[in-house]
């Protein structure tokens, strides 16, 4: 009986051990393969500008650095740690390092809630405790015995093998994932129309919600980009409400109030095709991701 209680209290810890190992490589190599559909946020460009920004600059902001209308307001980068690692793992692997970076924060974080799910399974703690010196004891000493006739006894192979195991796959993974074109969602990434209009020249910019995080990637100061707290919901709405032409003299007095000199809008939207038919404005460019109109 207690040679039984010994072998499953050393599968328990096996278990307990090297389960949240094989759910964070899992998770690993998953997100991996799924890479492109972790670059899907605007926020992302966003993230990696600050993370730059505060790198050139040895210091966290306090004030947005970014934006056309809100520069210089109080605003904290409250995830400056992040988008610090987010900046390095773009420098150092590009897109492929800022996917294998997110891989591996979720990785990690399934592995610790995994190891922690495994650890508050343990049933009957205290009482193994006051048991298992009973149980023990015998065998324990024979243990004892046999290392001392026997000398050092080297690590299990299986306790060799796991890390071994797992540091190949995540390198093969992370190997065949760089054999593939990670890049942000085109629809988030207007870079072909912003290039054909030379549009860091053109002046104040209104742009689309999703387009924001790609000109503060670029260096252009965007009308809006993700960052809901600078902005504020009655900005935001407005914003919203404009472009979607639920207030139409509104849009016309926005366009008006900040001086816009060129837009910068997804084809759908409502906008578009208004903007068309203005006589002050041109279509400058188009294709599938945006559409650029230049004030004549």
């Amino acid at each position: 009986m207690s040679e039984q209680i010994i072998r499953r209290s050393g599968m328990a810890v096996d278990m307990q051990s090297t389960l949240p190992w094989l759910m964070a490589m899992g998770a690993y190599a998953l997100l991996l393969v799924l890479g492109p559909r972790l670059l899907s946020d605007p926020d992302t460009y966003s993230h990696i500008a600050l993370g730059r920004w505060i790198v050139a600059h040895h210091v966290v902001p306090t004030t947005d650095p970014f934006s056309a209308n809100f520069r210089g307001v109080n605003w904290v980068a409250f995830e400056w740690l992040s988008q610090i690692a987010f900046a390095g793992a773009h420098a150092v692997g590009g897109w492929l390092g800022v996917v294998a970076l997110s891989a591996a924060a979720v990785a990690a974080a399934l592995g610790l809630l995994t190891r922690f799910l495994a650890l508050s399974q343990v049933r009957h703690a205290d009482l193994l405790g006051m048991l298992a010196p009973i149980f023990l004891a015998r065998p324990l000493a024979e243990q004892f015995k046999a290392i001392a006739a026997d000398g050092p006894v080297s690590a299990p192979p299986h306790r060799m093998l796991l890390p071994i195991v797992i540091l190949a796959v995540l390198t093969g993974t992370t190997a065949l994932a760089s054999l593939r074109d990670i890049a942000p969602a085109t629809r988030i990434s207007p870079a072909n129309a912003i290039q054909f209009v030379e549009l860091a020249k053109a002046g104040p910019v209104l742009n689309d919600y999703d387009f924001g995080g790609y000109l503060d990637f670029v260096g252009i100061a965007p009308f809006i980009d993700g960052r809901a707290e600078l902005y504020g919901e009655r900005y935001m709405l407005r914003h919203d409400r404009a472009l979607s032409l639920q207030n139409l003299p509104d849009f016309l007095r926005l366009l008006d109030e900040y001086r816009i000199q060129a837009t910068l809008l997804a084809p759908s939207t409502p906008a578009v095709g208004l903007l068309d038919r203005l006589p002050e404005w041109k279509r400058a460019y188009t294709d599938d991701v945006a559409v650029v109109h230049m004030r004549r």
